[in-house]
């Protein structure tokens, strides 16, 4: 016998329970009623597909350059008495980064003030003297012509002089020294490479077929061009680093034999990594898709994909009425860093589907707009 569901005859008891019969059968065996499960509302993060928003990525490769570099060379030739700096060394602008012995050129500039002041006082005199009547005016031509004469060669003196300084140009760093001390060094024998690198550049050849920044965009503003093309600067040996870079300067006119036109784009230098000119840089530009692939190819973020991001894979769509979601097959067109272009017979713009917690979703599951 049942010890928790037992009865006991009482007489008389038919009529009570007639009345309560359902009552006890229902809750006289201790049963409990079933507790109704409520379907969990997942909160994703939602995009609305568009084609016309779609672009693709574009990579051109490049090279890290100084945003300004200088050739070093003496004006004049001589004998290399001091080198005051070392390669990789930081530099202030006005800085005197060499000299080359000075004897001969201060001796001729000794001899050049020598003349100047003799011919000063000639043409002085001549002047003072033609006042009175006291000499010609052939005299006084000649006297002062020897002047000017004089100071010329005065002012040539002192420059070959001041030439024997080698002075920083502007605040940077050495980037190469080519000489040592006491080497005879000829006039624009390049002597060392400084480097500004407050900022850096990076020089591209675009492909005329990219009217982002080339040809058709001619019309655009250099400010127009960065906007339209957001391009961002990466290195080979900083994985996952990226610069945001601006277009500084666009060629107007063709390589002849590539068809391809230079751009010069700047960024900042990083403070927390070491980018030096020379290193290998990839730059991305955002290309606008070309408006005949029609609807069914899409720009959407790589995490909105589940299964194979390179071949074929899912998305789920959401449906704007349930909020349900459903499996919905994309194939793979190419990637770009974080972004990716799909296309899928099963899409069209309007579309809502899901670009985060895809992997825990289901067929069928309700979701809600994520709210930050």
């Amino acid at each position: 016998m049942n010890p928790i569901c037992s009865f006991k005859w009482i007489p008389g008891s038919v009529a009570l329970l007639s009345l309560l019969g359902g009552s006890l059968l229902m809750t006289g065996c201790g049963k409990k009623e079933e507790p109704v499960i409520e379907a969990v509302v997942r909160p994703v993060k939602i995009l609305e597909l568009n084609s016309g928003l779609l672009e693709r990525g574009i990579e051109l490769p490049g090279q890290i350059e100084a945003a300004r570099e200088a050739n070093m060379a003496f004006e004049v030739s001589g004998r290399l008495m001091e080198i005051n700096v070392k390669e990789g060394q930081t530099i202030k602008e006005g800085e005197a980064l060499a000299r080359l012995d000075p004897r001969d050129f201060e001796a001729t500039l000794q001899g050049a003030k020598a003349t100047f002041e003799a011919a000063k006082e000639e043409a002085d005199r001549s002047k003072a003297l033609f006042a009175e009547q006291a000499t010609s005016k052939q005299r006084l031509d000649m006297a002062v012509n020897n002047f000017e004469i004089a100071k010329s060669n005065l002012e040539k003196a002192q420059k070959a002089f001041d030439d024997t300084f080698l002075k920083a140009p502007f605040s940077g760093f050495v980037a190469k020294v080519h000489v040592e001390n006491l080497d005879n060094v000829r006039a624009k024998q390049e002597i060392m490479i400084i480097h500004d690198i407050s900022s850096l550049k990076i020089t591209v050849d675009v492909p005329e077929t990219l009217g982002v920044l080339a040809k058709p965009a001619h019309h655009l503003t250099i400010e127009e061009r960065t906007q339209r093309a957001r391009p961002v600067v990466r290195l080979t040996t900083l994985k996952g680093r990226e610069f945001p870079a601006k277009v500084v300067e666009m060629s107007s006119i063709a390589d002849t034999a590539t068809r391809t036109y230079e751009a010069t784009l700047m960024f900042d230098t990083p403070k927390d990594v070491n980018i030096i000119p020379g290193m290998t840089a990839r730059l991305s530009l955002r290309v606008p898709r070309d408006d005949s692939l029609g609807e069914g190819r899409y720009a959407i973020p790589t995490s909105a994909v589940v299964g194979s991001k390179d071949a074929e894979g899912y998305v789920w769509v959401i449906d704007p009425d349930s909020m349900a979601v459903r499996k919905q097959t994309v194939n793979t067109v190419a990637m770009s860093g974080s972004q990716m272009e799909v296309t899928s017979d099963g899409l069209k713009d309007g579309d809502m589907i899901a670009i985060s917690g895809v992997h825990q979703l289901e067929e069928g599951d309700v979701v809600s707009k994520f709210e930050k």
